[in-house]
């Protein structure tokens, strides 16, 4: 699993669905030891699988992901990140 994976160990994750959690940890799987253009196209496709599935992480969830995914990133690619997260939530 990624290194990512503690946050699954957070509150916010403790009563997310089966469904939901597998997509995530396949996500947070997937991202591990890619750049950081890589991770945001996996962070963009999981999101259009999710809205096609109805499902969609809750704000907190999201959080903490992004959070996770900011961690060691420059003020470049945080920014980056961000604008990408900004068009997500406008789909």
């Amino acid at each position: 699993m990624s290194d990512s994976s503690h946050i699954l160990n957070d509150e916010a994750f403790k009563d997310i669905s089966p469904q939901k959690l597998k997509i995530m940890v396949d996500m947070l799987n997937d991202m591990t030891g890619k750049p950081m253009e890589q991770k945001v196209r996996v962070l963009f496709s999981y999101g259009v699988k999710m809205k096609q599935k109805g499902l969609q992480f809750t704000k907190q969830e999201s959080s903490l992901i992004i959070d996770s995914m900011k961690s060691n990133l420059s003020p470049t690619d945080r920014n980056k990140l961000d604008m990408v997260v900004t068009m997500m939530e406008m789909m």
